[in-house]
């Protein structure tokens, strides 16, 4: 099956559906990608807390992996998206 159908055939909302295309088509050659809540948030036009809900239901159902980054400060930045 390919990667694309197990998120359609599983119970995941129509709002993670489209955040994990955005993070598919955002991650690149290094697979991963770094955009921010607010970013993601606007370029889908939905709230930002839609994007962390659909996140966190993404994170649960095994679709991608969240890594949390820090500035060599120690202060947040956007966290890393790997697409499964």
């Amino acid at each position: 099956m390919r990667e694309f159908e197990m998120i359609f055939r599983d119970d995941v909302s129509f709002r993670a559906q489209s955040i994990y295309r955005y993070l598919r088509y955002r991650q690149g050659k290094n697979e991963s990608c770094y955009q921010s809540h607010k970013t993601i948030a606007r370029e889908n036009k939905c709230s930002v807390s839609t994007v962390k809900r659909a996140i966190e239901e993404l994170v649960q159902k095994g679709y991608i992996e969240k890594i949390n980054q820090r500035r060599s400060n120690g202060s947040k930045t956007s966290n890393r998206y790997i697409c499964k």
